[in-house]
């Protein structure tokens, strides 16, 4: 290799290794305090696991934030959109490529509902849920529906009573938010919200 080719390397290399540390230096300065070092989150702060999101998911959902998609009037909403709201789109940028780094820690004990049905969870779960989010609970970015399987029932159950009070899914810019708001309201009952909660949170234990 010649001289120039390879300081031409060296270069590209320093480059990475500093675009690298931005990241991880933009997560554990702005997220890690609620969501942990690792992305685990933590379910007494209502912070998710963002390690089972994809970074498409994970940019839509930030730059709602940023936006007003989301109603602040929960706790941590109110959080999340002050801190996203006061960082510039390179940092949130940076943040979202550190997460994509992380290991995936989806096989963490998640806690359920007590109330939970897992049973009647499972059958709500296919034909209210399944088509969009996959039969595994898995996901598909194609659709915009996120990986739900590792998430904490709690957090489930909230966010999807979020979408059916329409505190979710209400702008008009929140293309995938809206299709969600409007599906979610076919389950109004709570206990029906927990057993499906429930049913999601048990499959990755």
């Amino acid at each position: 290799m010649k001289l120039s080719q390879k300081l031409v390397a060296l270069v590209l290399a320093v480059s990475a290794l500093s675009a690298s540390s931005l990241a991880d230096d933009a997560y554990q300065t702005h997220c890690a305090s609620c969501h942990g070092t690792t992305g685990a989150g933590n379910p007494s702060l209502g912070a998710p696991n963002l390690t089972l999101f994809s970074s498409a998911y994970l940019e839509r959902q930030l730059r709602g934030f940023r936006e007003g998609w989301r109603d602040t009037t929960d706790p941590s909403t109110q959080t999340m959109s002050a801190a996203v709201g006061a960082l510039d789109a390179g940092v949130v940028a940076d943040a979202v490529l550190a997460i994509d780094r992380l290991p995936d820690s989806r096989k963490i004990s998640v806690a359920k509902p007590a109330a939970g049905d897992t049973d009647r969870g499972a059958d709500l779960y296919t034909a209210y849920c399944g088509a969009c989010h996959g039969t595994n609970a898995g996901g598909n970015d194609a659709l915009g529906a996120p990986n739900l399987l590792g998430l904490d029932a709690l957090y489930l159950a909230r966010q999807y009573r979020h979408f059916s009070e329409g505190r979710r899914g209400f702008h008009a810019d929140d293309r995938y938010g809206k299709q969600m708001n409007r599906l979610s309201r076919s389950l109004k009952d709570p206990s029906l919200i927990d057993d499906v909660s429930a049913y999601v949170a048990q499959l990755s234990q």
